[in-house]
């Protein structure tokens, strides 16, 4: 195998992982509390060459093959008062919960919440915000809403519940689940935040920056030539010896 055109082509899948995530930044700059996928690049130790007798591997040449990572930026995205009481934007760290109809956690940044027939806190799609102790029922007559420093909700004269934040070891690590939700690989545990900071009546905005995004694209066609030219260059090598090769005969 010519190990230079497969360095070049395992650059090249690398390279696509990173343009999958330019546009998916690039396609949720407007989604509330998207955090941004970036990736990043290493160089792993990797098989590139078997020289084979029989069915035996008698040797084998090891080669620095690019890999790309995938992880999630934290930095918080802008905050935008909204004056609607079930908004809310978690200020730093933490993440809201919510659970689905099949009883699975999720957790985002999105705090553009509203009230379901049942007077929960739920999501836009209908999934319900857990407090401390489950859902924040709202009562049916109304009243002012207010959210103090420690989390408590109140309506009224009355509280209502408690809006809980959770963070995690490795918040960057989360993975995407659907719906706007992440959510923690086995052994990434949820840690609830005892006084959550979250600003009432704001929602947060995604955290893309279009013109950085940009800025990567340009970043990523030029890399996607480099890698082509090593191909090229490789390929050509190759034909060449083969020429010079086949004319000894």
């Amino acid at each position: 195998m010519n190990v230079g055109s497969y360095k070049g082509a395992s650059a090249l899948a690398a390279y696509e992982k990173w343009q999958e995530t330019i546009s998916q930044n690039l396609a949720s700059v407007t989604v509330n509390g998207y955090r941004r996928n970036e990736t990043s690049f290493a160089g792993v130790i990797g098989d590139v060459m078997k020289i084979k007798s029989g069915d035996s591997v008698i040797q084998t040449q090891n080669g620095v093959m690019p890999q790309a990572k995938r992880t999630l930026n934290m930095t918080p995205g802008s905050s935008t008062y909204t004056g609607i009481d079930t908004n809310f934007s978690a200020e730093g760290e933490g993440f809201f919960r919510v659970r689905l109809p099949s009883g699975e956690v999720g957790y985002t940044r999105n705090g553009n919440f509203r009230l379901n027939t049942e007077y929960n806190l739920s999501t836009q799609d209908g999934n319900i915000v857990e407090g401390d102790n489950g859902p924040i029922t709202f009562r049916k007559e109304g009243g002012i809403v207010y959210i103090n420093g420690e989390g408590l909700i109140t309506q009224g004269d009355q509280q209502i519940g408690k809006l809980a934040l959770f963070t995690f070891q490795k918040p960057e690590e989360l993975r995407r689940a659907g719906g706007g939700l992440l959510a923690p690989e086995p052994g990434n545990l949820a840690t609830p935040i005892e006084r959550p900071a979250i600003m009432h009546r704001c929602i947060e905005a995604s955290n893309v920056k279009p013109i950085e995004e940009m800025i990567n694209l340009v970043s990523l066609g030029r890399a996607y030539e480099s890698a082509k030219k090593v191909i090229d260059s490789s390929d050509d090598a190759a034909g060449k010896a083969i020429q010079y090769l086949g004319g000894q005969g």
